[in-house]
């Protein structure tokens, strides 16, 4: 069977959900753990099949506290249906549970208020994930249309100052609810969480543009014509630098000027990409326009 079709057999569970559960199992709320445990799961399932029914390979599925990450290497260079499918399906999939579980709720052999704590939960995780910041899918849906528009890094950069603000509001909701002596430790727990996440979506975006570029033979297949993209830019420009700032589904050219805005040669991706593979981002598109002389 190929690798693609095994995916199932790369779930994860960070130590640190187990730590959780184990600490709402003390304080008596263990069922309604399970519960949350049971519908990130599967809110993350969803995209993996999701993604594993367009034929793309599903590297891993982590299932952290209060959120998860389906890994799906190459998802940005498929054609934007592709990929807008991929990141609805886990609140679809939260929506669909919620109103399947609301209908059938007279005839489960389950408790009335852990039906109900699975209908909200599902609510709750399908609604959260459709804002429109990192690293929820509605920040991803929003990435897809900015880095079309403006490049990897500035749509990386934007979704990651709006996870970080809803973050923040969210914990001073916390603090709020804290101080009139209605504490929330599970919304503190989340908006920790999302911070960590919006952080860490913008450490990885020169590695989601390479990733992109380095799969682009694939998306070119399915997709034979493409847009040339031109830049212009300055011959001391890390080559870092001009990776970030390229688009999916676009094939670029880089004209290479001096100070004085004189020519002094033309580069195209793969130029770029094979000297970021094999020297690193620092080396500047004049040394690589040099080297390929």
């Amino acid at each position: 069977m190929d690798r693609t079709h095994r995916w199932w057999t790369r779930i994860g569970v960070n130590p640190l959900f187990l730590l959780l559960l184990g600490g709402y199992w003390v304080l008596g709320q263990g069922p309604a753990a399970l519960i949350g445990f049971l519908v990130v799961t599967l809110h993350e399932l969803a995209h993996a099949v999701v993604a594993d029914l367009f034929g793309l390979y599903v590297e891993r599925v982590e299932i952290w506290p209060f959120g998860g990450m389906a890994r799906i290497p190459g998802l940005v260079h498929q054609d934007p249906y592709v990929e807008a499918m991929v990141a609805v399906a886990g609140p679809l999939q939260n929506f669909l549970l919620a109103a399947v579980t609301w209908s059938a709720a007279r005839w489960l052999p389950l408790r009335p208020e852990l039906t109900n704590l699975f209908i909200q939960s599902n609510l709750l995780i399908g609604a959260i994930n459709l804002l429109p910041a990192a690293p929820l899918d509605g920040g991803h849906l929003m990435r897809i249309f900015w880095a079309r528009q403006f490049g990897y890094r500035p749509a990386e950069r934007q979704m990651k100052e709006q996870g970080l603000w809803l973050a923040r509001g969210l914990f001073v909701i916390t603090l709020v609810l804290f101080v009139s002596g209605r504490p929330a430790v599970s919304l503190g727990l989340f908006s920790a969480f999302l911070y960590w996440g919006a952080m860490r979506s913008d450490q990885v975006a020169s590695i989601w543009a390479v990733r992109d570029l380095e799969r682009r033979a694939l998306g070119f297949w399915k997709r034979p014509i493409w847009l040339v993209e031109d830049f212009a830019v300055r011959q001391d420009t890390p080559i870092g630098q001009v990776l970030q700032v390229m688009r999916p589904l676009k094939y670029h050219r880089v004209v290479v000027l001096d100070d004085q805005l004189r020519r002094q040669g033309v580069l195209y991706e793969e130029d770029l990409l094979g000297v970021f593979i094999n020297q690193g981002p620092e080396v500047t598109v004049g040394e690589c326009l040099r080297g390929k002389k």
